[in-house]
């Protein structure tokens, strides 16, 4: 073949291998594109827009009065892109001064205009396109930004990112806190945020994420956009008030007499619905909500436990409280055991209901041994508290409520012994809650009607009610109605004869029991005694609305008796509800008002505006009253005849309570950080520590006159 055919015949080939080439490019273009086209582009979408799910705002948890124990607060972190492809050189450099500006005067004032402009025109020329602005702006800090120069363009014209995030808090810290709960994204939740979770949780949506550089994800679209729907509310029986009493009583009697833990807790007598409930314990010196102790630690209830004792032999009518009882100077032998009183005395015979104010374990002991073990009717005893209800838990929102344990007469497995009965008479070899305990004594409160303990009153979704928790009843009645008036009338003998009276108000009847219980009584090995001191009871005791327990374990200093520690603590609470009870104060300056006539005001006097505010217009009347008081003063005045003048309260110095009641001057005078101590009723008339003095001298005393 000459030369001239082989070269056309390379031509040839070269120019086939190049259709075929072509051709081959040509297929798989028209593969990509229109067979396998949908496949790429969503991988191609794969790698700069992702869909994520987000859940919808949680609801609240809130008190009875409608503050919130617990909400979800929104944050926004705000960004800036320096490199969106719509900004371009002449709109950024006409406009970076103006946006320095903004930036330096309500951002952050400690850095400069000029500053902020060559961080802005730097970050740009590095291609920053996730610049931090503010971490964590408020709502209101977030809306103002976002119409700063260049960023009121929006996302794409102006670069603006703000990412959107939520933060679980407690408005009222400490108060109530481990009942309230925790939302925690990595643990199991707790208390209310666990029982109600499934309220609580908003709904789940998506939302479009754009990734604008390595691996920084910006939310697409408005910013404004609605979120998917938020969780419901949950109402709660908490008295933020009665909260604030209870928290700080329990906190003051366990610094005063340095205790390890410490319950307190408040229940509306009729209902059963928890108003307060406080569970303290000692962290490192500090006093801290860390368990729920009222619901999920059992006790010996010491003492406590004599009042169900004496209401089994009353209810199997096998005692009198008129009769007598040996208590042999404090101290008797059982089953070659030597029991004894918590304090000595020279008594011997003593009517029961004697030996019941004083709490001897002699006393309800020897009956317990006479009228039922040596009768063969301790399995009777025993059969009669599980009747009261003694062994049952309480069914209490909450999860973890520790189940009670009673033990079962000539159970050999748990050690019954000739000691067993008498032993349990006054409260050992059993346990119980706080919360359990507290239940039972609620029921007598009640006359016998005992009421499962409430949390929860309603669950709202958007103020519109969606689910009511009406008060349950657990037992109609526990008790026959003579059994019940018998011992109560023996509570109110405790209070006002026996080892209650620190608990005592004069002209104000309180029924209720002391409780002293050893704790390591088992440790042969112990180098000290350690005590749980307690106490329950109600008030009004003649017509009773609240049912109280408190309960402080290990007081190493000022006394450990139940009436010594815990009596003191439940007193300041009684006292204190009194005087903060809602409508009483108003209810007594109405009726002042219609009885004297509206020129009759009750000048001088001192309160909470908002307070006056109610009772002047609730009675048609307007006063004039200065704008953005706290506290005010009613003035007489010639030309609108009643004027509310600010009261200034210092919270820095000594404040002026004078004219104020007892409420509104603990409140005043505790925010200034003072001990306080009052006497009286009425109005506060006097202080110790003048007004505007340093607050030096942690305590005062005020006294208060009608």
């Amino acid at each position: 073949m000459d030369k001239r055919k082989v070269l056309l015949l390379r031509v040839y080939l070269v120019a086939i291998g190049f259709i075929l080439f072509a051709f081959l490019i040509a297929f798989q273009l028209v593969k990509v594109s229109l067979i396998e086209g949908s496949h790429w582009r969503a991988q191609a979408e794969r790698l700069y827009i992702k869909t994520v799910n987000t859940e919808g705002d949680r609801g609240d948890i809130l008190s009875v009065n409608r503050f919130p124990l617990a909400t979800s607060l929104q944050f926004f972190d705000i960004r800036m892109d320096l490199n969106t492809q719509a900004l371009d050189d002449r709109t950024f450099l006409s406009e970076v001064d103006s946006l320095a500006w903004h930036l330096s005067r309500y951002v952050n004032p400690a850095k400069s205009q000029t500053a902020y402009r060559n961080h802005l025109i730097s970050n740009r020329n590095a291609g920053n396109r996730y610049l931090l602005l503010k971490r964590n702006a408020t709502f209101d800090e977030m809306k103002r930004i976002s119409e700063f120069p260049i960023l009121r363009r929006g996302q794409f014209r102006g670069g603006l990112i703000v990412e959107r995030k939520s933060r679980r808090v407690k408005p009222f810290q400490s108060l109530a806190s481990r009942t309230i709960g925790l939302d925690r994204p990595n643990a199991p939740n707790v208390g209310l945020e666990a029982a109600f979770d499934d309220y609580l949780r908003g709904e789940r949506g998506e939302r479009v994420l754009q990734r604008i550089s390595g691996a920084n994800w910006v939310p697409m679209g408005d910013i404004s956009a609605p979120n998917p729907q938020r969780g419901a509310d949950v109402i709660t029986t908490i008295d933020t008030d009665i909260q604030d009493v209870v928290h700080n009583a329990l906190k003051r009697g366990m610094e005063h007499h340095r205790a390890r833990m410490g319950v307190a807790v408040v229940m509306r007598t009729e209902t059963g619905e928890i108003v307060a409930i406080s569970n303290l314990e000692r962290k490192n010196g500090i006093l801290v909500e860390s368990y729920n102790h009222a619901i999920g630690s059992l006790i010996e209830p010491g003492s406590l436990f004599k009042l169900p004792s004496i209401m089994v032999m009353l209810e199997d009518g096998l005692v009198s409280l008129d009769e007598k009882v040996d208590l042999n100077r404090g101290q008797t032998r059982i089953c070659n055991r030597i029991l004894r009183d918590s304090e000595p005395h020279d008594l011997e015979l003593t009517s029961v209901r004697e030996s019941f104010e004083m709490s001897s374990n002699v006393g309800i002991a020897k009956l317990a041994v006479e009228r039922y073990s040596q009768t063969n009717r301790e399995e009777a005893f025993i059969s009669r508290l599980k009747n009261f209800g003694l062994d049952k838990m309480t069914g209490i929102e909450l999860a973890g409520e520790a189940k009670p344990y009673i033990k079962d007469a000539g159970d050999v497995s748990a050690n019954w012994s000739c000691l067993s009965l008498p032993w349990m008479s006054f409260g050992y070899e059993l346990s119980l809650t706080p919360l359990q305990m507290l239940t039972f004594y609620n029921a007598v409160a009640n006359n016998g009607k005992m009421m499962r303990p409430q949390l929860v009153l309603e669950l709202q979704r958007d103020g519109r009610s969606i689910r009511k928790f009406k008060p349950e009843v657990l037992d109609a009645s526990i008790a026959s109605r003579e059994t019940i008036e018998k011992v109560k009338d023996l509570l109110v003998g405790v209070v006002e004869n026996g080892t209650g009276r620190r608990a005592r108000i004069d002209g104000y009847p309180i029924a209720g029991k002391t409780g002293t219980s050893q704790i390591n009584y088992t440790d042969v090995n112990r180098e000290r005694t350690l005590y749980q001191s307690s106490f329950a009871g109600f008030f009004p005791a003649d017509n009773p609305e609240y049912t109280c327990i408190v309960l402080i374990s290990e007081p190493r200093e000022n006394g450990f008796y139940g009436g010594t520690v815990a009596g003191p603590v439940f007193r300041e609470i009684v006292q204190r509800i009194r005087a903060i009870q809602p409508g009483d104060h108003r209810m007594e300056l109405a009726e002042f008002a219609s009885e004297t006539g509206m020129a009759s005001y009750p000048f001088w006097q001192v309160g909470k505006a908002e307070e006056f505010r109610y009772l002047f217009n609730s009675m048609g009347r307007f006063p004039v009253m200065d704008q953005g008081a706290e506290f005010v003063v009613i003035m007489p005045d010639q030309e609108v005849g009643t004027k509310l003048r600010t009261r200034r309260v210092s919270e820095n110095t000594v404040p002026n309570v004078v004219g104020m009641g007892l409420r509104d001057a603990l409140y005043a005078l505790e925010r200034a950080g003072l001990e306080v101590s009052a006497n009286g009723y009425g109005r506060v008339i006097e202080q110790s520590v003048p007004p505007g003095s340093s607050v030096e001298n942690k305590n005062i005393s005020i006294r208060l006159d009608i």
